[in-house]
């Protein structure tokens, strides 16, 4: 098991009576996302929004996106629940909110968090093994505006998938109130090193012809890349730890990943892509932990 466990330190709606044994991935009632749309009410009842304090008193936070995948855990980025040094925050100084449309707004009630759960392996410098899970104090009640997503049991056949979250929508813009979503296109490992390697050839004035004089690491075996080759719509600051979502023909989503970061920040550079780490990476992790998350096959 790759995990350092660290043991540190509702919203009120009619309870839902789900009649299959594992209900997940379904929408509810009718982070950063940069050329993205507002999300209808209560779309994604599994996406958090997660406040990490370094300090209650000066009443400033670091946000970030998560996903709720049973009734105890929710899933997010390593980076969002660490500091600059790599060590965890407080699970005492982490709020998550379950239930919201709009992330300060809403006013839905916080859950407390009583364990940190980051893969031991996480590197900060290139975002590898961007992974983390957290233990809420009290498990939560599923509702039609509170309910878990998916988990895959595989990753094939994806092409067109969602990212949604409250991050910024812009370079140097601030937070959104509102829910937004950008779909995103689907990039193989070698597409991906592929622009990778293209980006820092250009940012380092180096003429691509030059390319095969030249290692370039490739992109960490925990990621999967993905943009809007269209829009160049992509997760942006504030996303980070939201999910990266696939739709099954059922109408069901998965969580494929979770937004981890970028070369660039978005829409300051069209050459680049989204990274996210994969969830499918961290099953065995994950059941031991979340033993009550499903797991379904794609559709």
């Amino acid at each position: 098991m790759r995990f350092i466990v660290l043991l540190l330190c509702l919203f009120s709606v009619s309870t839902v009576n789900f009649t299959f044994a594992c209900e997940c991935g379904r929408e509810g009632s009718a982070g950063r996302i940069f050329r993205g749309k507002k999300v209808d009410a209560h779309k994604y009842p599994w996406l958090a929004h997660i406040r990490s304090f370094k300090n209650r008193l000066f009443g400033s936070f670091a946000q970030c996106g998560g996903s709720l995948i049973d009734e105890y855990h929710v899933v997010t980025a390593a980076h969002c629940v660490t500091d600059e040094t790599g060590s965890p925050t407080p699970a005492a100084n982490i709020d998550v909110y379950l239930g919201r449309d709009k992330a300060y707004s809403d006013k839905t009630k916080n859950n407390r968090v009583s364990q940190v759960i980051i893969d031991s392996y996480y590197k900060r410098n290139n975002l590898a093994n961007d992974f983390a899970i957290l233990r809420l104090s009290a498990p939560v009640k599923f509702t039609q505006t509170v309910a878990p997503i998916c988990l895959p049991n595989s990753e094939n056949g994806l092409s067109k998938l969602k990212v949604a979250g409250w991050g910024v929508v812009g370079p140097s813009a601030q937070s959104s109130d509102d829910l937004l979503e950008v779909e995103v296109d689907y990039y193989t490992r070698s597409e991906c090193n592929d622009v990778k390697a293209n980006y820092y050839l250009k940012m380092n004035g180096i003429p691509k012809i030059m390319k095969m004089y030249y290692r370039i690491p490739e992109v960490a075996s925990t990621h999967l890349c993905a943009i809007n080759k269209k829009t160049k719509g992509d997760a942006c600051s504030g996303d980070s730890g939201g999910p990266l979502m696939h739709q099954g023909s059922d109408g069901r989503y998965y969580l494929m990943g979770v937004v981890s970061g970028s070369w660039a920040e978005c829409g300051q550079d069209e050459d680049t892509v989204g990274l996210y780490t994969r969830t499918l990476v961290y099953k065995d992790s994950i059941e031991k932990i979340a033993p009550n998350s499903c797991w379904q096959n794609l559709n």
